[in-house]
């Protein structure tokens, strides 16, 4: 049986990512580069999402980026992300 996990990993401390990430984030963003990004959302469940990246921003001492239709993830949430490709 499956354990519900009801930690929201945003009531966590920020924890800063890999320059590298926020690197390309950026990259995707500017260049409109549709992605596909692994993340765990505020209940701790594991979710997949694709679109484009709308903005990357800091808040109240943690980093964000915000989705072209306004879906918003904390960066310490992101497992993955790679340009997704359309077929």
């Amino acid at each position: 049986m499956a354990q519900n996990k009801s930690v929201d990993p945003t009531a966590k401390p920020y924890t800063p990512i890999n320059t590298d990430m926020v690197d390309d984030l950026e990259h995707y963003a500017l260049d409109k580069i549709r992605v596909m990004i692994e993340f765990v959302d505020h209940s701790g469940t594991a979710e997949k999402m694709n679109g484009l990246i709308g903005e990357v921003f800091t808040k109240d001492h943690a980093e964000f980026l915000r989705m072209s239709d306004g879906r918003t993830i904390r960066l310490d949430q992101i497992r993955s992300v790679a340009p997704h490709v359309h077929k």
